[in-house]
C-alpha cells in the first residue's frame, strides 16, 4: 500500500480529508500530522510515497516540512494543498513542491492528483534514480538565454511575446514555466502546454520574481558536469527537435508538439546534471559500440533518460500527453496508438531529425529507428515522409 501523509494545523481539516477519502483506505495508509512540528517527528520515524502539506501554519510552515521532505526522503512526491495562495508564496514553494492544490479542493481533483503520484512511481523501478529525480527543484538555464532573460525583464517597456520568445529556447526554462502555470493556482479550466500561454498567465511579474529574486532559473546553480556532451549542444537539440515536431504536427497541436519535442530529452539533461561519470560512459559506450543510447542507459540504470524526463514532468504535474510522448519516444510501440498524436509526432521526428541532420551529436546515438516503414503505415503516415524530409532539408540549408 501507498503511505500518504496529510500535514494541517487545523484538525478540521484533517478530519475533513480522512472523511473525504474513506473510500481509500484499503488503497492507501493514510497518516494525518496537526502542524509541522508533528509532521517532522513522523518524517523521522515513516516514509511516506506522499506528502500533502498546508504553507501556512505557526512555527513550522508548509516550505520547512516539504523541504525537510525533500531534504530526506526526495523519493517522495511533494504537494502543497492551501488556501493561502499569492505570488510570492506561489515562488516560494515551487522551490520545493512537485504540486500545488487549492482549498477547497474538489474531491475528484484530490484523489485523482494523489492516485497519479502513486501511479507514477511505477515508471521508474531504481529507487536510487526516484530520489534523484524527486530532489530536483529546478533546473538550470542555459547561461545565454538566462543573460538574455534578464536584460529583458529589466526593461519597463517588456512584453509577453518578448519574454515567451526567448524562454521557449531553453528546455528547463519550460518545463518549469509549465509546472507553475498547470498548478491549481491559477484555477485554469485545463491543461497549458504553449509558452506563450504559460506566460500570458503567469504574467510579466511573476516571471520577474522567478528569474531575479528567486533565481529558479540561474544557470549557476546546478550546471551539468558531463565531460562528454555540453550543455549547449542538449539545448540545440531540443530547440532543434521542438521545430521539427512544430511543422509536422496536426493541426491546433502546434504548440503541444513544440513543447513535447522541446521537454524529450529533459532526462538527459537530469542525468548530466546528477549522474555525470555515469552518463559519459553511456554515451562512450553508445558510440563505441554502435547502440542506441536509451539500451545502454537500461542496462546501466534500469531505466533510460526518456523515462527519467517523464518522471520529473508528471511530478510536477504537466500534461499527460506530453509525459506520454516524452516517456515513450524511444519505443512508441509500448503504447497503442491509432492516430498522429504527441508520441508519434515525436517519433517522427526523430526520424527526420537523424536522415537530415548528420552533424547531431544526439541524433547519432539514436540508434536505427526503424528497418522498414510499417510504423508509418499503420498511421497512415509514410505517404508524408518525403515531403517532411524536405521540408527539413531545406530548413536546414536556411
Amino acid at each position: 500500500m501507498k503511505k500518504i501523509l496529510f500535514v494541517d494545523d487545523e484538525p478540521e481539516i484533517l478530519s475533513s480529508l480522512k472523511n473525504l477519502l474513506r473510500r481509500q483506505r484499503r488503497q492507501w495508509e493514510m497518516s494525518f500530522a496537526v502542524g509541522g512540528e508533528e509532521a517532522l517527528k513522523l518524517l523521522e520515524k515513516e516514509c511516506f510515497d506522499v506528502v500533502v502539506s498546508d504553507m501556512r501554519m505557526p512555527q513550522v510552515d508548509g516550505v520547512a516540512v516539504l523541504k525537510e521532505v525533500q531534504k530526506s526522503h526526495p523519493e517522495a512526491v511533494r504537494i502543497v494543498l492551501s488556501g493561502y495562495a499569492d505570488q510570492a508564496m506561489s515562488v516560494k514553494a515551487s522551490q520545493v513542491a512537485h504540486q500545488f492544490l487549492n482549498k477547497p479542493c474538489e474531491a475528484g481533483i484530490l484523489r485523482n492528483t494523489l492516485q497519479r503520484a502513486c501511479d507514477l512511481q511505477d515508471l521508474i523501478s531504481d529507487e536510487a534514480i526516484r530520489r534523484i529525480v524527486g530532489k530536483i527543484g529546478r533546473l538550470p538555464a542555459l547561461p545565454r538565454i538566462y543573460g538574455e532573460l534578464t536584460q529583458a525583464l529589466s526593461q519597463e517597456n517588456t512584453n509577453a511575446r518578448k519574454v515567451a520568445s526567448i524562454l521557449k529556447q531553453d528546455m528547463a526554462v519550460c518545463a518549469k514555466l509549465l509546472q507553475m502555470v498547470n498548478s491549481s493556482f491559477f484555477r485554469l479550466a485545463r491543461k497549458v502546454t504553449s509558452i506563450e500561454q504559460a506566460v500570458t498567465y503567469l504574467g510579466i511579474e511573476t516571471i520577474r520574481s522567478l528569474t531575479l529574486a528567486a533565481k529558479v532559473f540561474d544557470p549557476t546553480a546546478l550546471a551539468p558536469k558531463s565531460k562528454t556532451i555540453s550543455f549547449e549542444t542538449l539545448q540545440e537539440h531540443a530547440l532543434h527537435m521542438a521545430t521539427i515536431s512544430k511543422r509536422i504536427a496536426p493541426p491546433g497541436k502546434e504548440e503541444d508538439a513544440f513543447t513535447a519535442g522541446m521537454l524529450q530529452d529533459l532526462g538527459l539533461l537530469i542525468l548530466a546534471v546528477s549522474l555525470p561519470r555515469e552518463i559519459d560512459d553511456a554515451l562512450n559506450r553508445s558510440r563505441s559500440e554502435q547502440i542506441p543510447l536509451h539500451q545502454i542507459e537500461f542496462d546501466l540504470f534500469g531505466t533510460s533518460h526518456a523515462e527519467v524526463g517523464a518522471y520529473l514532468l508528471g511530478l510536477w504535474g504537466l500534461p499527460y500527453p506530453v509525459i506520454e510522448a516524452v516517456a515513450h519516444h524511444h519505443q512508441p510501440d509500448r503504447v497503442p496508438q491509432q492516430e498522429f498524436d504527441l508520441l508519434a509526432v515525436i517519433h517522427t521526428a526523430q526520424l527526420l531529425s537523424q536522415e537530415t541532420s548528420a552533424d547531431c551529436q544526439l541524433c547519432s546515438l539514436c540508434g536505427p529507428l526503424s528497418e522498414d516503414m510499417s510504423y508509418w503505415q499503420a498511421l497512415d503516415l509514410d505517404q508524408h515522409l518525403d515531403a517532411w524530409r524536405t521540408m527539413v532539408r531545406a530548413e536546414a540549408e536556411y
